[in-house]
């Protein structure tokens, strides 16, 4: 795997988690400092979560992964579906302690994909993705919401 790709989720994250605070103000959008954490979190599993739906239709499937191999950022303000597995509904949790598991779920994330480089799942905006897609989706997707909390 690109030391590029995962110096990002081993230095990068942990840095900007550094400054977020339950109090911060996201610069867009809806979500609260904890709602994000829980949301990434959530995101660095749900390549097992055994989705086979799409929700981009077969044809821009190849555009859309064409798409993380960009520079582009992900566009703000999209609307996720929240039965696609997200679910805000638990945010009870201590801010540290919710920055401490994204990092420890980040870490599994990139273990697995580095130990098991033949791995494939489905995204539901990406059709199948293979590891080093799943790395620069999800390098795209915090990239996202670390901005969106100006932390990047």
């Amino acid at each position: 795997m690109e030391k590029e790709l995962t110096h990002f989720f081993n230095t990068s994250l942990t840095n900007a988690l550094r400054s977020l605070k339950e109090d911060s103000k996201a610069k867009w959008g809806t979500m609260t400092a904890k709602q994000m954490l829980i949301h990434l979190i959530q995101s660095s599993k749900m390549m097992h979560f055994g989705n086979n739906t799409l929700l981009i239709k077969e044809e821009y499937v190849e555009k859309a992964i064409a798409f993380l191999y960009t520079d582009k950022a992900i566009k703000k303000g999209l609307v996720v579906p929240n039965d696609i597995g997200f679910n805000f509904t638990n945010n009870n949790e201590d801010i540290e302690e919710l920055k401490a598991e994204l990092i420890n779920s980040s870490n599994n994330m990139i273990n697995f994909l580095i130990e098991n480089t033949d791995f494939k799942a489905i995204h539901p905006y990406f059709g199948e993705l293979n590891t080093k897609q799943w790395i620069l989706f999800q390098k795209k997707h915090y990239s996202h919401h670390l901005s969106q909390f100006d932390l990047l």
